[in-house]
């Protein structure tokens, strides 16, 4: 299917996927923004008189509220078109499946429902559009008790049971920090769509994909599930440690920020010992056994503590990567984009944003060696909606006639 505009530069994987994005917020717009960031059309749909949150949320320049400048919003809508419509109306529902008679995919967060009401829903759609991949994201899914419920990522952390082994054991559970689940629904998402389409590349038939952000995140458990299922043991809140007997897998300060430390394997008597330069401590029964060494880790840190203190975080992590040992630093956001690492893989990227001017963004989060992704700005708010309805077929008195009634 052709798109409004041909992509510049190489071939991208997904040049010719069109997709209609109904989304707000993270999750969906997260979705929408990778399959933008490697070569499909995506036109963001945002209401006439009701624009994404997303761009009233910042964080904004001089902390001056402005819908082109959102941070977050231009992070979520990179290569993105934009235009205003009222689905709301009739008329604005006629617009939209001009746009979806062209499309590929359609992706929306509305609440379960919503869109069924304005006959917009899966069901009024899939007779007249067979091909199309329709994708809804919301808290709790399209089906069971919680449906109907509000939800955001704080509650979905809670519910799905991540919470509740995230802190110290005699303290209230945390969450972590951002919106997790908004970010494991939106790649949920992102990774269906794509099956979606790869299905109906062998088919000829659409899908319909009901993403819940509590699903997502659950999905993430490491083996609290699969703990009590096999054992009937709950797992406990454990500072910042991981449950598996491999301590010190710990945060730690040292001189100059906090360091991550990790065992790395059987040879760890040996390496621990190395590190914190007293190889005699290769026999210490702290060293030798890791169930002791979980027990007593008071006494481990007595020693161990010390000597992070005196030490540099760049200096203890080549030297434990040395002795095979996954140490890391716990970056700020001024040493993530000095990181050398980043720097060389190019991950930081810098782009030509409208108001806001040159800007540095985070790049893809994988790399293709043949159809590479593209890093453009996100637009502004109907910056694309004139010519969307021309390619649709309206003439510009019709564009002008649509601006007056609100519908766009």
């Amino acid at each position: 299917m052709p798109a409004l505009s041909p992509a510049e530069g190489p071939d991208l994987a997904l040049d010719g996927l069109r997709v209609i994005d109904l989304s707000q917020g993270i999750a969906g717009p997260f979705c929408t923004k990778l399959l933008a960031d490697f070569g499909a059309e995506v036109i963001k749909v945002e209401l006439a008189d009701g624009r994404d949150v997303a761009r009233s949320l910042g964080p904004f320049p001089d902390d001056i509220p402005h819908p082109d400048r959102s941070g977050l919003f231009v992070h979520l809508n990179t290569n993105k078109k934009s235009l205003t419509l009222d689905i709301t109306t009739q008329s604005g529902r006629v617009v939209l499946r001009k746009l979806l008679a062209k499309a590929d995919v359609l992706v929306e967060s509305y609440p379960p429902g919503y869109l069924r009401d304005l006959e917009l829903g899966h069901d009024a759609l899939k007779d007249g559009f067979p091909n199309l991949v329709y994708c809804s994201i919301t808290p709790f899914g399209q089906t069971g008790p919680y449906r109907d419920f509000k939800g955001n990522s704080l509650t979905c952390m809670a519910l799905s049971g991540l919470m509740y082994v995230t802190g110290d054991p005699d303290k209230e559970p945390l969450s972590t920090g951002g919106e997790a689940a908004e970010w494991f629904a939106g790649l949920a998402a992102w990774v269906a769509v794509l099956a979606a389409v790869e299905q109906r590349a062998r088919s000829g038939r659409g899908d319909y994909i009901d993403v819940s952000m509590l699903e997502s995140l659950g999905a993430a458990d490491e083996y609290n599930t699969a703990l009590y299922s096999f054992t009937g043991a709950i797992r406990k809140r454990f500072y910042s440690r991981h449950q598996l007997p491999v301590y010190p897998m710990e945060i730690y300060p040292c001189r100059d920020g906090r360091i991550v430390v990790v065992p790395g394997g059987t040879g760890f008597p040996t390496s621990m010992a190395l590190l914190l330069e007293q190889p005699e401590l290769e026999q210490n029964p702290l060293f030798q056994n890791p169930w002791l060494r979980m027990v007593r880790w008071q006494e481990f840190e007595e020693i161990l503590r010390p000597y992070l203190m005196e030490h540099d975080w760049e200096d203890l992590l080549t030297r434990a990567q040395e002795l095979r040992m996954p140490f890391s630093p716990v970056l700020d956001p001024q040493q993530l984009l000095e990181n050398q690492h980043l720097k060389e893989r190019g991950f930081f990227q810098d782009i030509d944003q409208p108001e806001l001017g040159r800007i540095t963004m985070t790049g893809p989060p994988f790399r293709m060696s043949e159809t590479p992704g593209r890093t453009g700005p996100a637009p502004l708010l109907d910056e694309h909606g004139q010519e969307v309805l021309l390619e649709l077929g309206y003439d510009r008195q019709d564009t002008v006639i649509l601006r007056e009634r609100g519908i766009t």
